[in-house]
């Protein structure tokens, strides 16, 4: 087999769990980290599956502008009819949660009550519309980048008048209705091949974790205790769960996925203490719990890694076999 899986991505950790499924399968694969170079646009690109994995947060790792010149590496594979998997526009909602909430309230899911503001002036002015209490997160985030609670006005003005005031990336900061889950769990849907995998319930009534990949020292820093921007990997507080009724919610999500470029995702969501459920985030860059996989028979990034491989072998016209 001449054609090979390309991994796009900026995180070598994160990469790590992926590359021994791909191996155990012996799916060929070659990596282009595009937080340290460049791709050749001289040529035509090579012949094979191009599986985009550019994550939000890459600035916090140094790679400031790997979303931007992914997009650029997406148009040219797009241009050129490449298969790509979480496309650009994937990327596109992976890096926005204003476009985010406008796709997923398009397919009748419901987004917590969210104000966009652009300056400090207007993150105090809109707090005026919000009953207290509310939180702040960025619009281009992942690992819990900017996300505080807020009692009142007076400790939010507090926070955003201090040297310890966080602007979002892009410029753009969230303030959001608080849900007060009951119980404190919040839920994580994943998804691969545009399709329900399994759904991970999370113990948050000590708050929420950060990242997956994120060492466990790293765990409680503030920014990520109060409202679920976390990626599953760390620590006993994480179950799939065991015959989990779908029902018309993730309709919606696989409709919502399918039609906007992502094929691979993890999506969360919290039920407030009426049973509304309100959808939050959207992962296109999606980790899982070894912790709790230890005890599912599914496996989330060996179920990647299968995906892949079949997509590799329908390219290169070889029979797949169930």
């Amino acid at each position: 087999m001449k054609n090979k899986i390309y991994i796009i991505h900026e995180n070598d950790e994160w990469i790590e769990p992926l590359r021994k499924e791909l191996k155990n399968i012996n799916a060929p694969f070659e990596e282009w980290h595009l937080g340290r170079g460049n791709v050749d646009h001289l040529d035509k690109p090579p012949k094979g599956v191009f599986y985009n994995r550019m994550s939000a947060s890459s600035h916090t790792r140094g790679h400031r502008y790997a979303p931007e010149y992914t997009a650029v590496v997406l148009n040219w594979l797009e241009k050129n009819n490449r298969r790509v998997i979480n496309n650009s526009r994937a990327l596109s909602l992976e890096i926005s949660k204003s476009l985010q909430y406008k796709e997923l309230e398009k397919y009748g899911i419901k987004t917590p009550k969210t104000i966009y503001c652009s300056n400090k002036e207007s993150i105090l002015k809109s707090a005026n519309t919000f009953h207290e209490p509310f939180i702040t997160k960025h619009n281009r985030a992942g690992k819990g980048l900017g996300v505080k609670l807020f009692n009142n006005k007076k400790e939010l003005d507090s926070y955003v008048s201090s040297k310890d005031f966080e602007p979002s990336i892009d410029g753009i900061t969230l303030l959001q209705e608080y849900i007060n889950a009951k119980p404190k769990v919040i839920n994580r849907v994943e998804f691969v091949n545009s399709k329900f995998l399994y759904t991970v319930e999370v113990d948050a009534s000590e708050g929420f974790e950060l990242c997956p990949a994120c060492p466990e020292d790293q765990i409680d820093e503030p920014e990520t205790q109060f409202f679920g921007e976390f990626c599953p990997t760390i620590g006993n507080k994480f179950r799939i769960i065991k015959n989990y009724k779908r029902g018309s919610l993730i309709d919606k999500y696989e409709k919502f996925i399918s039609e906007n470029g992502i094929e691979i995702a993890g999506i969360e969501y919290i039920v407030d203490k009426n049973g509304e459920i309100y959808t939050y985030d959207v992962n296109t860059n999606t980790n899982y719990n070894s912790q709790a996989e230890k005890k599912s028979e599914i496996q989330g990034m060996k179920s990647i890694a299968e995906f892949l491989k079949e997509e590799l072998l329908l390219l290169s016209n070889i029979k797949v076999v169930a």
